[in-house]
């Protein structure tokens, strides 16, 4: 496969020190995300039977998923799209914006024609019918795993307006202290960011705005960036989300 490149965001040295973590030594990494525990368990067992030296980390959940992926940077992934917090597209558009040579291999209920051109749309390297392509999407991921198979570095056509739909996990919402780091993390960014809750709008970067939002654990917002870094801070809203604000919290299950 091909030397990967950092990131629109940068690799921190935490980061780096956070890769080596992927799994055994000369282990490939792949991840998996699946909501269903005995999909996920099937799909694993399947990775393992005839690719043993894999390194498969498990999600199953967009908030997970996009923590995982930062914490090892995969090379391949293998994405159902329909997971218990949101649209696995979520997860495809980090992937991309942070790792354009990242392979993303797509499992959904309704292969349609519109989702498949949707899924391409946003990098991703094949689209399968779970009902049907199975066995076929293991096959290339275990493939792409051990870099048998290589893309070239593709991501999606840049669009000024970006938009992402996200799930508040942390325990307190956007209450004070997750409010201000989201409001300082917009202000390093060029770009109009605004964010949606309960029907109202707020500027990212005014504190005020965020907090009238009233936005609570379990919540949806919409963050939607507009400008030349539109894409590079809402890839940096979409980790903060998925990290929870850095709030303490007990281990995640997958």
């Amino acid at each position: 496969m091909a030397t990967k490149t950092k990131g629109t965001t940068g690799i921190t040295g935490r980061e780096r020190q956070a890769k080596t973590k992927c799994g055994r030594a000369g282990a490939f990494c792949l991840l998996l995300v699946e909501g269903d525990q005995n999909l996920r368990r099937r799909l694993k067992r399947m990775l393992l039977k005839t690719a043993p030296n894999i390194s498969v980390i498990e999600a199953n959940s967009v908030t997970t998923a996009i923590r995982r992926f930062d914490d090892n940077r995969p090379g391949t992934i293998l994405l159902a799209l329909a997971l218990p917090d949101g649209d696995g597209l979520e997860v495809l558009r980090h992937a991309m914006a942070m790792d354009p040579h990242c392979m993303v291999i797509v499992l959904t209920d309704h292969a349609t024609d519109a989702v498949r051109l949707k899924c391409f749309e946003e990098g991703a390297d094949f689209v399968f019918a779970k009902s049907t392509a199975v066995d076929r999407a293991v096959a290339i991921a275990q493939r792409a795993s051990q870099r048998e198979l290589a893309r070239a570095p593709r991501t999606p056509q840049p669009k000024r307006v970006q938009q992402a739909r996200l799930r508040l996990k942390n325990k307190s919402g956007l209450h004070v202290v997750p409010a201000a780091q989201l409001v300082r993390l917009a202000q390093r960014f060029r770009a109009q960011i605004e964010v949606a809750c309960n029907d109202h709008t707020a500027d990212a970067k005014s504190l005020m705005d965020v907090l009238a939002l009233g936005a609570e654990y379990n919540m949806e917002i919409t963050v939607t960036a507009e400008g030349r870094d539109a894409l590079e801070g809402l890839t940096a809203i979409r980790s903060l989300v998925a990290r929870g604000f850095h709030e303490k919290r007990a281990p995640a299950k997958v």
